[in-house]
């Protein structure tokens, strides 16, 4: 990032007010309405908020991994809060937290011994 000079702050600011209202509209006024809330989202949309790329959402829609809509039978939507929970499903634990399970295993099941 290039360091500006106190002359070039009035059109810098004036960029970066541009560059936020177009980010704004965007979100608030795109033609498929506010994508902050929007609940249905295409794949285009999934995929994006998701951060993989469309092929990558095909492929999990195909295998069954993610529920889809088809209303009609065919355009893909795909549920903001489903997808969610699927992410939020998907997670690894941590070593910590295996470990923590080996000793909880270990220590509430009775030891048989061999004689």
């Amino acid at each position: 990032m290039e360091k500006i000079t106190f002359e070039q702050v009035p059109e810098a600011i004036a960029l970066l007010l541009e560059k936020m209202t177009r980010i704004e509209n965007l979100l608030f006024n795109g033609k498929d309405g506010d994508l902050v809330t929007k609940e249905m989202l295409t794949t285009d949309e999934a995929a994006g908020f998701m951060g993989i790329s469309k092929s990558s959402l095909y492929k999990m829609t195909a295998r069954k991994d993610l529920p889809t809509y088809k209303p009609g039978g065919k355009k893909v939507y795909l549920k903001r809060s489903e997808i969610i929970a699927w992410l939020a499903s998907q997670r690894n634990c941590s070593h910590a937290e295996i470990e923590q399970q080996a000793l909880d295993y270990i220590t509430k099941k009775p030891l048989k011994w061999k004689h």
